[in-house]
């Protein structure tokens, strides 16, 4: 399913800016092993192949819409406009996205490419730095990849757990193909080594498109709120520190305008999936999957209640959904109900205000300062148009303030890259049921690792604990 000897990358030799202007600005696709990168030109355009991958782009749309729904339904928010289904419930032994299983092992393949044949070239064929900028660009990607794997196929929520995936350093070929899955520890490490070295190599520019050392930092973080071992906490709490004071990215003033008409032109966002052009002409365009189509997402009446009293209220909940009742349209995305534009089409995949969220969560789980914290969270909800900080003031206790913090996740977040999902399943066990009942057990957290790697793959081992091969 996943195991592919050869993969999609682009090779025409355009120029350097040609190859990074944008992702729109393709060269011709072609099945092409490693060793078709032989100097920087064609290293850009195959990494050029590798962010296609990321965007899960075509030539005429980029797909981010699993990114944008599977967190939030899982956590309640988003829910099919056709009747609901067991993912919407937490039933995942039948899960419909087990797909994307395939799909970051395809990037994470497509990453390997690069790096190994980045490596063996001499580094007189690379302006100076670009040789490591491109390494550190293709193991972001790689960790991108391997930690959407572990987050939603492996039990990351524990480091002893031999329930890791399969980690690939190397690109496929006939000698690796079928690999065993390995710890949660080992993943980790795996993981967090490539981020190191994407933050010690990558460009510092703020450059929303294409990866950096800042990316690289705020992926860092993610990762180390779901281990949390050791000084992990602190470590986000210094790297958060450091995006917030060192970086080139701010707070949007108005959150609206970062959707409605800034798009990737907004300061924070820090990487952003850009449509290929005229993207929302085409019937199967992300906006279309939420309002309009024949198979499209609403928002569930747990997101219509947490915006109830929210500025955001107006601008991402649009009118009742008369066929599902207490359901109405998600125009997070769509300016006027039915009506799609290319910056509807815009993706993002990491924005500041994140940062600022992942900062005030360690800050609490750390047991450091309530105050700290609840100043930071106020920050981000002020940019939102929030002027009413009662529930937040009234948070008095770690657990509580922890609580405000997921809420601003949901609140913040829903629809944009299961970021809300992980927030709450960072809460302990009992809470999460609280707020989402239908959650009982980590069994829960995970999906099934898709039937057909067992099929292909005799080495994997066994299926996730509660589920069947």
């Amino acid at each position: 399913m996943k195991k592919l000897i050869y993969i999609l990358l682009a090779i025409a030799l355009i120029s350097q800016s040609a190859c990074r202007k944008e992702l729109n600005a393709l060269p011709q696709n072609a099945e092409v092993e490693g060793n078709a990168i032989v100097d920087e030109p064609s290293a850009n355009v195959a990494l050029n192949g590798v962010y296609y991958c990321f965007a899960n782009a075509n030539n005429t749309s980029t797909n981010w819409n699993n990114n944008k729904i599977m967190g939030s339904l899982f956590a309640g928010y988003i829910g099919s406009g056709n009747g609901a289904t067991d993912d919407e419930s937490d039933i995942f032994g039948n899960t419909v996205y087990g797909t994307e299983w395939g799909r970051y092992y395809t990037l994470i393949n497509a990453a390997n490419g690069v790096n190994q044949a980045v490596q063996t070239l001499a580094d007189n064929k690379f302006a100076d730095g670009r040789k490591t900028q491109i390494l550190a660009e293709a193991r972001f990607l790689r960790a991108f990849g391997h930690f959407k794997l572990l987050s939603y196929f492996g039990q990351w929520f524990d480091a002893t757990s031999p329930y890791g995936i399969i980690i690939e350093s190397q690109f496929n070929d006939l000698t690796n193909i079928n690999l065993p899955r390995s710890t949660v520890g080992a993943c980790y490490t795996f993981i967090l080594n490539d981020l190191d070295y994407a933050i010690a190599n990558a460009a510092d520019t703020n450059s929303n498109v294409y990866a950096n050392k800042w990316t690289a930092m705020a992926l860092k973080m993610r990762v180390l709120l779901s281990r949390n071992q050791g000084d992990d906490l602190t470590q986000a709490i210094t790297l958060g520190n450091t995006i917030i004071s060192g970086s080139p990215y701010s707070l949007e003033p108005n959150e609206k305008d970062i959707f409605y008409t800034k798009g990737l032109a907004s300061n924070e966002v820090m990487l952003g999936i850009q449509p290929q052009a005229n993207q929302y002409l085409y019937y199967s365009n992300s906006s279309l999957e939420f309002i309009g189509a024949s198979s499209f997402y609403e928002a569930k009446p747990a997101l219509v209640t947490l915006l109830k009293n929210d500025p955001r209220y107006s601008w991402v909940i649009g009118a009742a959904d008369t066929n599902n009742v207490g359901n109405y349209y998600f125009i997070k995305y769509i300016q006027l109900a039915k009506v799609s534009t290319q910056l509807s089409e815009v993706a993002y995949a990491f924005r500041l205000s994140e940062v600022y969220l992942m900062l005030a969560e360690a800050t609490v789980r750390s047991g450091g300062s309530l105050s700290t914290a609840r100043a930071t969270l106020e920050t981000v909800m002020s940019k939102a148009g929030v002027t009413d900080f009662t529930a937040v003031n009234a948070a008095t206790t770690a657990d509580a303030l922890s609580q405000q913090i997921y809420y601003e996740y949901a609140r913040n977040f829903v629809g944009e890259d299961g970021i809300e999902w992980m927030a709450l399943l960072r809460l302990p066990l009992v809470t999460v049921t609280a707020i989402r009942p239908t959650i009982t057990t980590t069994v829960q957290y995970i999906l099934p690792i898709p039937h057909a790697e067992f099929v292909s793959n005799p080495n994997i081992g066994a299926q996730n604990p509660g589920y069947s091969k």
